[in-house]
């Protein structure tokens, strides 16, 4: 009976085993999803809103599981800015889903991110005399409110808090533990705006509980990573991280546009 609910295309579940596990393992391990591939990967077999719907509610719990983990070993006072402009960017994403083409929306985040990534990589071997631990309200609310704007509307909202959070020079455990505080509260907030839209369904949740296992456990794996990176490791992890899904992103916009 309930096989009956289920996405039938074997397809579907071969792309996702491997998108899944970038996405959990990267969750757990130094806070920047992967996640952001995911989508493009899954929606070779089924259309971008039924891919982002499914991987929601998975979000959701492997968020609470980071959180878990990370427990107390995040910025207070990055969070105290950044989440209320988070729900900010989802408000208007929830306006915003039937207007605004998702392509361009793509293209525009995966180059800001390469372009970041690049710069902090020529960066990387002299003295950050830039470097500044202040946190700007006005800097912190907008990169907080286009995260949340982004997540909601392509699931790509991990770039644009990196390209915030990286500034500060975090430890990974503090990076990988705000990065995860953050998205257990945006995933929520949007978990309330896709209910609202009543964008669930049976087949969409019975999908979701099938693939959680798969994410439980890369998640697991992740946070074991994390205790065996060093920090300057960590941070080219990082950096590169940002320019593969950059390079998704652009890739899958222009496939669209062009």
């Amino acid at each position: 009976m309930l096989s009956t609910f289920l996405i039938s295309n074997p397809w579907f579940y071969v792309v996702s085993i491997p998108a899944l596990l970038l996405t959990s393992v990267s969750k757990g391990s130094f806070g920047l999803g992967l996640g952001v591939v995911a989508v493009p990967l899954m929606a070779l077999c089924l259309p971008v809103p039924q891919v982002v719907t499914i991987l929601l509610p998975i979000l959701c719990l492997t968020d609470l599981i980071a959180l878990w983990q990370y427990r107390g070993q995040w910025s207070w006072p990055l969070l105290r800015m950044a989440i209320p402009a988070s729900f900010v960017g989802i408000g208007l994403g929830t306006l915003a889903i039937h207007h605004l083409p998702e392509a361009w929306l793509r293209l525009g985040i995966g180059l800001i991110a390469i372009d970041f990534a690049l710069r902090r990589l020529l960066k990387s071997r002299r003295p950050t005399s830039d470097h500044d631990d202040r946190v700007h309200p006005i800097s912190c609310f907008f990169w907080g409110a286009t995260s949340g704007f982004t997540s909601f509307m392509a699931n790509a909202g991990e770039p644009a808090l990196a390209m915030y959070l990286l500034r500060f020079k975090l430890s990974k455990r503090a990076f990988a533990g705000t990065t995860a505080a953050f998205f257990a509260a945006v995933n929520l907030g949007k978990l309330v705006s896709f209910s609202m839209l009543s964008l669930f369904t049976p087949t969409t949740l019975l999908t979701s509980v099938v693939l959680t296992p798969l994410a439980v456990l890369g998640t697991y794996a992740g946070v074991r990573l994390n205790r065996r990176l060093n920090i300057a490791l960590f941070y080219q992890l990082s950096y590169a991280v940002l320019i593969v899904i950059g390079s998704r992103l652009i890739y899958t916009s222009l496939k669209v546009i062009l």
